[in-house]
């Protein structure tokens, strides 16, 4: 017995052996597919009001940090602007600080020479007790002046 085929029904037979060994090999994969599709359906039902609330939330969230990006924007614009004057008075203050700084190191240095001056003066002729405490009492004297002078002008 000889079966003849044509180049037509032979290619035809050829798709359909193909076919029916993908859909065998597809049917596990397939069979898998199913069963992860209807563990999500379970898990979206069950956890439906959650997802509901999430979307419903979801525009006012939006909204806020429209808001809060807007009020970043103003902040920075804000201390873009008040930035320098911020810094120009910072360096005023500085500036005046140490102004203050080198006039009381000068009355300092005023004091302090005074009082060496008074000390060497009644050290030549300090010969009791007496003697010091006038020395004490012109250095008290000095200072005294010194502050309390400056204030007055």
């Amino acid at each position: 017995m000889v079966f003849q085929f044509t180049l037509l029904q032979l290619m035809l037979f050829l798709i359909c052996i193909l076919g029916i060994s993908l859909g065998i090999i597809l049917l596990p994969i397939l069979w898998n597919i199913k069963k992860v599709v209807e563990n999500l359906r379970t898990l979206v039902e069950n956890n439906q009001e959650s997802i509901n609330k999430t979307i419903e939330t979801l525009p006012g969230t939006f909204e806020n940090i429209e808001k809060i990006s807007s009020n970043v924007k103003e902040t920075t614009d804000d201390l873009n602007n008040s930035l320098p004057v911020i810094l120009e008075e910072v360096q005023h203050v500085t500036h005046a600080t140490k102004e203050s700084i080198d006039t009381v190191s000068g009355v300092v240095e005023n004091v302090e020479s005074e009082i060496n001056e008074t000390i060497a003066s009644y050290k030549k002729d300090a010969s009791d007790f007496i003697t010091y405490f006038h020395i004490i009492e012109e250095v008290l004297l000095l200072i005294h002046r010194t502050f309390f002078t400056d204030k007055q002008k």
